[in-house]
């Protein structure tokens, strides 16, 4: 017999440790990604609004992934084309634009439906359009020095 799943959704847990100056460690589920955290540098990996655009990326190919199949659409192949402008104070990203590029012989409209639900169910697409605000706490490590 299955469990049902949760009426309250999924929850989710990233680590992102820092390693040396330039480079953090994201960790989730046994999976690593390296990210970069000095800035002005991209050496590293990837910065923390190029993960965020990642993060956008694969929420729509997922749901193209999963969509398609349910919709019995043939995808031949799928990218995301992900664009961003930021400005420096306060820093923050004050545009981004995105292009779905599919290999496809589907009819035109089924595949505009399909970015449309694509969009409309997507969790990282809908967390960026309702602008949620993240709440945040400092907490100290235990073994720390005072006034060191």
């Amino acid at each position: 017999m299955q469990k049902k799943r949760a009426q309250a959704g999924l929850t989710y847990h990233v680590s992102v440790t820092r390693q040396d100056e330039a480079r953090a460690r994201a960790e989730t589920r046994g999976h690593l990604m390296a990210l970069n955290i000095q800035k002005g540098s991209g050496e590293a990996g990837f910065n923390a609004a190029e993960t965020l655009l990642s993060a956008l990326g694969a929420c729509l190919l997922t749901n193209v992934n999963a969509l398609s199949k349910k919709m019995h659409l043939q995808i031949n192949a799928a990218r995301m084309e992900i664009d961003a402008e930021r400005r420096d104070e306060p820093p923050a990203l004050t545009a981004i634009r995105y292009r779905l590029v599919l290999d496809s012989p589907e009819p035109a409209n089924k595949l505009q439906e399909l970015f449309e639900i694509s969009v409309k169910w997507g969790t990282v697409t809908n967390t960026l359009l309702n602008g949620i605000v993240p709440q945040g706490q400092l907490v100290l490590s235990p073994d720390r020095k005072e006034g060191v």
